[in-house]
């Protein structure tokens, strides 16, 4: 592999410069996880479909129960740190990450930051539209994004953490609209990740009785570090926008937005 001048544009597609990127960014790996209820002796990759069937002793096919695909890297500790991860799909590259979020009608980032704020747990919510295309008349997609607004709440019920609080925000005011619940959503959320795949299987709630519903389905991207993918880049950029609403409450005791102004006693309190 050739080697990348300092100054050259940085391969990660950030527009900056190498040095000012990602020179001293971890080396990253990407890596598929299967899982099968019996032994198998290999695999049948169906590119189109994105999936590994199973190849059994007797020459059968069998679905994988468990399927993920996650990007890594080891930490200065030795530990592996998982940079972003998609259930269900085989995804070897970016290009096929991006044929992947083109099927969604909409990939949503959110991001929760709290903070307290005159003794009382304040939450801020970016959240960030964006929806993929394919280019015309050339190779890859086309990305749109916007930012729609936020969620503002205080005081959170210690058995709800706010970032869940604000999936179940979001996926009702969308699905109020019976249209949208012949859509295909994403969420993009860097909590929890350990439960997204029981969440996305219906097999545990998200909070009592809301479980995930069918047309919704969770995607992990880290927020800190390098924009790895999109995915990241939308957890970075809703963690950015949480942080300044937070820290201009703080401040100034107000958040002003689209020339709309926000008190701090004007925000939904919970409890």
């Amino acid at each position: 592999m050739a080697k990348i001048g300092r100054n050259a544009p940085c391969p990660c597609g950030s527009g900056k410069k190498y040095k000012k990127c990602c020179i001293n960014k971890k080396p990253r790996k990407q890596m598929v996880m299967v899982g099968t209820n019996e032994p198998v002796k290999g695999f049948y990759y169906d590119k189109e479909k994105m999936q590994l069937m199973g190849l059994t002793e007797d020459d059968r096919q069998i679905e994988a129960h468990t399927t993920f695909s996650q990007t890594i890297y080891i930490g200065d500790s030795g530990k592996e740190k998982i940079t972003s991860r998609i259930q269900d799909k085989v995804i070897p590259d970016a290009k096929d990450l991006l044929r992947h979020l083109s099927s969604f009608d909409l990939i949503i980032g959110i991001d929760t930051n709290t903070k307290t704020i005159n003794s009382e747990e304040i939450s801020a919510t970016g959240i960030i539209h964006c929806k993929l295309a394919p280019a015309p008349g050339k190779p890859g997609y086309n990305a749109t994004m916007q930012m729609p607004g936020f969620l503002l709440f205080r005081n959170c019920p210690k058995a709800l953490h706010p970032e869940k609080l604000a999936w179940m925000n979001i996926i009702n005011r969308f699905n109020r609209n019976p249209d949208n619940r012949r859509k295909r959503f994403a969420i993009v959320t860097d909590h929890d990740l350990d439960n997204h795949i029981p969440f996305n299987k219906k097999q545990t709630a998200i909070f009592k009785d809301f479980y995930m519903p069918n047309n919704f389905t969770l995607m992990y991207g880290r927020g800190d570090g390098s924009s790895d993918s999109i995915l990241n880049d939308l957890i970075k950029r809703c963690d950015k926008r949480s942080t300044t609403i937070l820290n201009c409450f703080e401040k100034d005791g107000f958040y002003e937005d689209s020339n709309v102004k926000i008190p701090f006693d004007q925000i939904p309190k919970l409890k």
